[in-house]
């Protein structure tokens, strides 16, 4: 953020949202300026990208399907070096309502599909709730090729996500989300310098 006060952030950031479909402030993520070291490292602006927790891995993992409604804004960064990758989102929705129903329908889709498919098709998915922001889970993936921990925050009309690659215990015990917690945490604040995140 530079030498950006809090003020001067939330005078921007109504600016640029104070219609349907415009992008959050430029470096408002966490990860915007990590991204050194990475092979593969991309920046979306797009409101209708899914949103990473994906257990049934029909929207995001295969790049389709549709999206929540009510968004007014997201930004997704992927990032990928071999075989470890990692994610961080935020999305903004018309009111808190919007944000909730976000996730439910993430927990939803996390009971649904919480044990697919067989051998080396077979995704297994772990979900705890977490005392982060208004409401938050804890999130473990195990597939074949490796697995996945996640972190996802709902703060008033804000929804966020944190994603790594990892080989999660199936308790979820918070002292392996160490990294995820941390950044949560911190956005989980700074998501209230938006007025739209209606904190």
């Amino acid at each position: 953020m530079g030498m950006m006060t809090g003020a001067a952030v939330m005078t921007a950031a109504s600016m640029l949202l104070g219609s349907t479909g415009a992008t959050l402030p430029k470096d408002f993520l966490l990860w915007e300026n990590r991204s050194s070291g990475w092979d593969i490292w991309e920046v979306s602006d797009r409101p209708s990208m899914p949103l990473m927790v994906d257990a049934c891995h029909d929207s995001y993992w295969n790049r389709r399907g549709g999206v929540e409604k009510g968004r007014v804004a997201a930004r997704t960064i992927y990032r990928q070096q071999e075989i470890d990758l990692g994610g961080e989102q935020l999305a903004l929705y018309l009111d808190e309502a919007g944000a909730r129903a976000a996730m439910d329908a993430m927990r939803a889709e996390l009971k649904t599909c919480a044990s697919r498919g067989a051998g080396i098709e077979r995704i297994t998915y772990y979900s705890k709730p977490l005392k982060l922001g208004d409401e938050a889970i804890r999130v473990g993936a195990r597939y074949w090729e490796g697995g996945l921990r996640q972190v996802a925050v709902r703060r008033g009309a804000a929804v966020m996500v944190y994603t790594e690659t990892a080989w999660p215990t199936p308790s979820l015990p918070m002292k392996e989300f160490g990294t995820l917690l941390k950044d949560a945490r911190e956005m989980a604040g700074k998501v209230c310098w938006l007025p739209e995140a209606a904190c």
